[in-house]
């Protein structure tokens, strides 16, 4: 596969990848342009680390310093949820704590609102 920069996540711009993303991970650019070039497996990210860490990419296995994006996760259905999911945009966080299945276009009850199937795709689960 061919090293394309605009996919490179660093801390500076971790915020902007969603959770569930297929990343190839590594703590230094060589690496990673090496990663990418052997064309090594994908690791799925499951969580940002706050901005005081260096090692803001975490998956199964560890944490990282860089991500470089192979494929973006799918979009937040509701029926992807269940009641006790925690769900995320940006810095907000909310749990999901009722959910309406006859509703026409608003399904899940989070925090203290209802949000629209199409609001709903904004968000990532981050359980």
């Amino acid at each position: 596969m061919k090293f394309d920069e605009s996919k490179v996540y660093t801390a500076l711009n971790a915020d902007e990848l969603k959770i569930g993303s297929k990343v190839i991970v590594a703590n230094n650019l060589k690496d990673l342009k090496d990663y990418i070039v052997r064309d090594c497996t994908a690791s799925t990210l499951r969580n940002i680390r706050p901005e005081d860490e260096t090692y803001r990419f975490s998956t199964d296995s560890s944490a990282y310093a860089l991500a470089y994006l192979i494929e973006a996760p799918a979009k937040l259905k509701w029926t992807d949820l269940k009641v006790g999911d925690i769900i995320r945009r940006g810095y907000g966080t909310r749990m999901v704590v009722g959910i309406d299945a006859d509703s026409s276009d608003m399904h899940i009850y989070s925090g203290t609102a209802w949000l629209d199937d199409e609001e709903l795709e904004e968000w990532e689960v981050i359980r």
